[in-house]
Order: structure tokens, then C-alpha cells, then sequence
């Protein structure tokens, strides 16, 4: 007996999306009607998580039984684990089975968003980097955690292999050595940098943020960055960063900053680090403003991180709306010694008054004639 539905199909497929977190009410609705498998399949693959050997042969065979589910896979996780530690403390992956994955990665060619985990990409074999290479094709989302390389060079090698790539979020990525400079600093092709377009960018305490600053300042995608999440250790090297933020200019509508060493006085003074360019800013984030160590006093005074006003005096956004502070203070003393006067001010600037100041000053003619009309919304 054939049932016929009054609803149109578009109805049943919007009610099976609203379900696309719920793994045994999409199973039971792909084993209740024929017409609900494709969206229900959509879902209940659209995720996959590969974690080891049984895993890899799993997903192989389901993918030999049934090709069609390749074409629902979109985000890929392929995570391994630590099989113990080394003489120097560093964890020893156990990602051996990874090599195992190529021809299942072959496979899969709609995923748009992949994460890796726990392992040491100069370890694979030739054959499964090559199948990866075909992968990062179409990749717009990548986590790395953890990820090991032997050098700094094969990093940047890495990331140019992901034609696509709209955001990248990097968790203790390490490598073994430095690679000339030359290497680091290689241009893509024009066509590739045409296809460029990152958005937004994540850096952790753990991983150097000056290889992948200079690897973005070196393409044209740094210019569209709308989110930027770092945390900045290598103090000495700031002006890498005021780079960044003046080519991503005022298309930066986001930036969460921190500086766990402090910030020098010199980087400020010599507009090493500016957010002057920023005028798109809508959201700005201090975060580890920890009073209890000794870089929250760089400067020659002692206020807590004189760097916050010194960087809330740059602003020329009109459309800030949003700044965070992030304040650990072993104590309610160490509160005042924040320079709260300052930082009032800056926050209090009439933005709109010294936008218009600044555009009459530009076109005197037009004041002059009265005809110079400014809106800043």
C-alpha cells in the first residue's frame, strides 16, 4: 500500500533539519519512510569522527556498502592520541592508523570544514599526504591541535595547500626546526591568491604567532580578516602584528588580544602597534589582563597595563560598541592602580566630533560655501 502525502516534501525535509542534532529521531525517520532517507542520511553523516584503526575500517566499509554517504560527509575530524611521552616530556603520537585513512579520504569530496588532532604530519606516508592534498581543496574550516611538523617551512607548506580557506583556528602547533628565511616567505601563485579569502584567524598561547602573521601578510587574504583571536608572546616582535592589523584595516570588525609578557612602551611609541587602520572595529577584547605577574608593568609607571589606554586612544572606529576586559586582580587594592581616568576618557571620546573636524579640515571650500553635510551612523 503506497501512502500519498497531503504535505509537499519540502515540509517533511525542513522538520527532519530541525532535528539535525538528534542522531536516534533521524534514524528512526530514515527507517520509517523511503522519501525521508536522503535528508535524514544528510544529517546523520554530515559529522564524522575518525579516532583509530577500527574506525578507519568502519567508515571504509560503510562507504564500499553505500557510496552516496560519501557525498553527506562535511566535517571531518581525524584525532589521534598521545601513546606516551618522550625523554623531553613531549607526547608521542599514536597516529600510525592515520596512514590507513587514504583511501577513505579519496572518497570524501564535499568536506568543507576538517580537524586534525594529535598528529605528526612529517611522519605520514607519501601516498596519505597526497590524499589529504586532494581534501584541502575544498576546505573553507580548519583546526589544527596539536599538530607536529618537523619545520617551520612544511607549516606554511601546509596551510598554502588550502586554496579556499576561510578560517583558521591554531592549537599548539609546533615543529622541530626553523626553516631559512626565504622559505617562509615564498609567494603562492597569483591564482591561488586570487581564491584567498580568510576571515577569521585563531592563535593560542602555544603556537608562534609570528610564522602564520608573516604567512598571511606575504597573501592578500589578510586584508578580508574580520575576526582575529591571538595570544602574542613574542614581544620583541610586535611590529608583526601592527602589520596584520594595518593590512586587515576596516574590514576588522573583531579582535580579542592578549599579551601574557606585556607590551613594550617602544612598540606603541613607534606605532609599531596601532588600531588606528581598524575603522570597521565593533568588538574589542584585553584578555589575560593578569595583575599577580610582572608584565602587567612594562612601562615606567605603576599603573596596571598602561598598554590599554595607550591602544584605546588609537581607535578611530565610529562603530566600536563592545570592549572587554579580562581582569584577574589577586586583590580589590590592585583595582586602582588601573588608570580608570584614562581609560574613561578614551571610552568617552566624541568619535563623530573628530570625524567631522577632521573631513571639514580636508575640504575648506566646502565649509566655507555651507553646503559640507557629514553623517556619521
Amino acid at each position: 500500500m503506497v501512502f500519498q502525502s497531503l504535505l509537499p516534501p519540502e515540509i517533511f525535509d525542513e522538520a527532519i533539519d530541525h532535528l539535525w542534532d538528534d542522531p536516534k529521531s533521524l534514524e528512526a525517520c530514515s527507517l520509517t519512510c523511503r522519501a525521508w532517507v536522503p535528508s535524514s542520511r544528510l544529517h546523520l553523516f554530515r559529522t564524522v569522527r575518525v579516532r583509530n584503526t577500527e574506525d578507519c575500517t568502519s567508515l571504509s566499509l560503510l562507504l564500499e556498502s553505500s557510496p552516496v554517504i560519501a557525498r553527506c560527509v562535511r566535517k571531518l575530524t581525524i584525532c589521534a592520541e598521545y601513546a606516551g611521552f618522550d625523554a623531553d616530556g613531549r607526547g608521542m603520537e599514536d597516529d600510525a592508523w592515520v596512514n590507513e585513512a587514504s583511501g577513505l579520504l579519496k572518497k570524501l569530496t564535499r568536506v568543507n570544514s576538517l580537524a586534525l588532532s594529535r598528529v605528526a604530519w612529517s611522519s605520514l606516508h607519501s601516498e596519505t599526504k597526497l590524499a589529504f592534498a586532494e581534501l584541502f581543496k575544498t576546505v573553507k574550516y580548519l583546526f589544527l591541535f596539536e599538530v607536529r611538523f618537523d619545520a617551520s617551512g612544511d607549516v606554511l607548506d601546509f596551510l598554502s595547500a588550502f586554496p579556499e580557506l576561510n578560517e583558521l583556528y591554531f592549537h599548539g602547533v609546533s615543529w622541530t626546526h626553523e626553516s631559512p628565511t626565504p622559505q617562509l616567505l615564498a609567494p603562492r601563485s597569483q591564482g591561488d591568491e586570487e581564491r584567498m579569502h580568510l576571515s577569521y584567524l585563531f592563535l593560542d598561547p602555544r603556537s608562534s604567532p609570528t610564522l602564520v602573521t608573516e604567512w598571511l601578510l606575504n597573501h592578500p587574504s589578510e586584508q578580508r580578516l574580520r575576526n582575529i583571536q591571538l595570544c602574542w608572546r613574542e614581544i620583541e616582535n610586535s611590529k608583526a602584528l601592527g602589520d596584520l592589523l594595518q593590512a586587515s584595516g576596516s574590514a576588522l570588525e573583531r579582535l580579542t588580544i592578549e599579551f601574557p609578557l606585556g607590551l613594550s612602551e617602544e612598540s606603541l611609541s613607534q606605532n609599531h602597534l596601532t588600531l588606528a587602520y581598524n575603522t570597521g572595529l565593533r568588538s574589542l577584547d584585553f584578555g589575560g589582563l593578569d595583575a599577580s605577574v610582572e608584565a602587567s608593568r612594562t612601562f615606567l609607571t605603576n599603573r596596571l597595563f598602561p598598554w590599554v589606554g595607550v591602544m584605546l586612544a588609537q581607535i578611530r572606529s565610529p562603530l566600536l560598541r563592545e570592549v572587554t576586559f579580562e581582569l584577574k586582580v589577586p586583590d580589590v587594592p590592585d583595582l586602582r592602580l588601573l588608570d580608570w581616568l584614562r581609560i574613561d576618557q578614551e571610552l568617552a571620546r566624541p568619535l563623530e566630533a573628530e570625524v567631522t573636524k577632521e573631513i571639514e579640515a580636508r575640504l575648506p571650500g566646502f565649509r566655507e560655501r555651507g553646503i559640507l553635510r557629514i553623517s556619521c551612523l
